[in-house]
């Protein structure tokens, strides 16, 4: 059943491999694309893109990530800006998102990840201010807090936080699909906190955490159709989300106001 799951998902949201022109944010099909090392300055490059009406409505929609990581400090920042949005975040088909930009990926109100994407997760690093062996380490120790508080507050699940804090920073622990389903966290990491449940008392229940409570999802014939129900459902969650962005019109201005 799970590799049924997994195979069905893959189906999902499978996408076109990522442009080979890079850039730090630019439009991609009908939303943006975050792309190549998060760096000081990059969340003031971005304010300054979405400012723009036309690119902040494909920021609402979409936010495509194919990212190695970087400053997580700045990925703190971007991803506040996600979070506050209710954007949807992706990692489309020959894409990654290690490391801080899994942060990134995180903060989207809901979550894809395609088949042939990676998503990755490593112990926080950062790089060291000058000073003593003792500033150095509180100031690591203050990062490294205020990451987990906030993932945390993202409701990331307690064991991808203990893979990210046991992972070196110089290795990578990869998220898969059939990790995410034999661990029963597909859906708490396809959506935000509290939003599934709201999703599903206007959706109807989401049918790949339905299917993993027991329900095993059609075989052969009745797969296409078992299919189109998750398209449906995904369709009029994502209908949900974009109403939610209206109400946060405010912060979202202050925000980009700075």
């Amino acid at each position: 059943m799970m590799r049924a799951i997994v195979t069905l998902l893959i189906s999902v949201f499978a996408g076109a491999c990522l442009p080979v022109a890079a850039a730090d944010i630019s439009a991609y099909q009908r939303g943006v694309l975050i792309r190549g090392t998060i760096e000081k300055g990059d969340y003031a490059r971005i304010i300054e893109f979405v400012r723009h009406p036309d690119n902040y409505g494909r920021f609402a929609r979409m936010v495509y990530l194919d990212s190695p990581g970087g400053d997580v400090v700045e990925a703190i920042k971007i991803a506040h800006l996600l979070d506050k949005s209710y954007a949807a975040t992706h990692v489309v088909s020959g894409a990654r998102c290690h490391s801080a930009c899994f942060i990134l990926w995180m903060s989207g109100a809901t979550r894809h990840v395609s088949g042939g994407a990676t998503l990755g997760v490593h112990r926080i690093h950062v790089k060291l201010k000058e000073g003593s062996i003792d500033q150095q380490s509180a100031y690591v120790s203050e990062i490294a807090r205020t990451v987990e508080n906030y993932m945390a507050g993202l409701g990331t699940p307690r064991a991808i936080l203990d893979k990210m804090n046991a992972t070196a920073p110089a290795d990578l622990f990869v998220i898969s699909q059939r990790w995410l389903v034999e661990q029963q966290l597909l859906t708490a990491v396809s959506y935000r906190l509290g939003f599934i449940d709201a999703a599903q008392a206007h959706c109807g229940p989401e049918p790949v955490a339905q299917a993993m409570r027991g329900k095993a999802p059609p075989v052969d014939d009745e797969t296409e159709g078992w299919v189109a129900q998750i398209k449906n459902w995904i369709i009029c969650a994502d209908e949900l989300r974009a109403s939610n962005q209206r109400g946060e019109g405010l912060t979202i201005a202050a925000l980009l106001g700075q």
